[in-house]
């Protein structure tokens, strides 16, 4: 039998993530818990009755909670070789359909919780939306990972140990630049509210931020600006930034580049999507206007701007030929 350690030890060297081995050990210690025993000891204790009596006690938690918690518990449970009867197995393995419980977060939501942001929030909600990445991956993020308008998200951070890069709009990189001006000044005030300034003063994430604390402020100005609820949460989540990236990145961008930046693995997606870095970079900015919050209508008036710039410099190139032409006729006629 495989001790909880042994088992999450051998899940490394595996190859799966800390965060992944991070919940399963969470779980495995709720269940530890509802037993009313160490977790160190769980491995003496894994009659299936156990897991049915589990399963019922969670009806309550959402259904997508529910089969994720089971089914890491299950796995334990079938790496031992505890064989569960089929009946007892369906009802551990019982799906509810899923339930759509959000809402589209919209552009007039992100604007008004810029709002009332301070400059760490809103370059935050400014680089989830501008790269489309999970708000776990950005808690982890170090400086170093940020070069200029490109942000490097490591594979040992990323969903799946699928990282890679994405890039900052203007209006994100602006924000960012802003934030990291008075990042030092924030630690420095977060160790004196937390009594930990040693561990401020080494903190090298981008935001000194764990997703816990992320979640929590979004909470606060989502409930300030709207407060709508499902069943479960709030109709608008960290992860509605994801799916807003996803919905208006296709307005501008190709849906090859879209499925790029966001590391999806669909059908054949890894295995013959190939665009160039330098590529997808300008294609990025091209049509990066799709994500701005506080700038929308900027992009409109510099795109008109450019436009009257463009029909100026040939009106001018028409002008200097003709100057040419006639300094020329000039010339010959002395």
């Amino acid at each position: 039998m495989y001790s909880v350690e042994q088992y999450l030890n051998l899940l490394a060297l595996a190859g799966r993530s800390n965060k992944t081995i991070d919940l399963y050990r969470k779980t495995l210690k709720y269940y530890s818990q509802f037993l009313g025993i160490e977790i160190s000891d769980l491995h003496n204790h894994l009659e299936y009755e156990n897991l049915i009596k589990y399963a019922v006690s969670l009806k309550r938690m959402s259904p997508r909670g529910r089969t994720l918690s089971l089914s890491i518990i299950h796995r334990y449970y079938k790496v031992n070789k505890v064989e569960i009867p089929e009946l007892e197995t369906n009802v551990i393995k019982q799906r509810s359909p899923p339930e759509n419980d959000d809402k589209p977060l919209t552009l007039k939501t992100l604007q008004a919780m810029m709002d009332i942001a301070n400059m760490r929030e809103r370059a935050v909600i400014s680089m989830l939306v501008s790269t489309g990445m999970r708000a776990g991956e950005l808690s982890n993020l170090r400086i170093e990972d940020i070069d200029g308008d490109t942000v490097t998200i490591p594979n040992e951070i990323a969903k799946g140990k699928r990282g890679g890069k994405v890039y900052l709009s203007s209006e994100a990189r602006e924000y960012l630049d802003h934030w990291l001006q008075t990042r030092e000044e924030y630690k420095k005030g977060a160790g004196n509210r937390h009594f930990t300034k040693e561990d401020y003063d080494n903190d090298d994430r981008l935001f000194c931020a764990s997703y816990c604390s992320i979640k929590r402020f979004w909470v606060k100005l989502y409930d300030r600006i709207d407060g709508e609820r499902g069943k479960y949460h709030a109709k608008c989540t960290l992860h509605s930034t994801r799916k807003y990236f996803r919905t208006n990145a296709v307005k501008t961008m190709s849906l090859d580049l879209v499925e790029k930046l966001m590391r999806h693995e669909g059908y054949l997606t890894g295995s013959y999507v190939r665009i160039p870095e330098e590529e997808a970079r300008a294609q990025f900015h091209e049509g990066e206007h799709a994500l701005y919050i506080t700038r929308g209508d900027y992009r409109i008036k510099e795109r008109e701007i450019e436009e009257m710039r463009q029909e100026h410099a040939k009106e001018m190139n028409k002008l200097n030929r003709k100057v040419a032409l006639l300094e020329k006729i000039l010339k010959v006629n002395e």
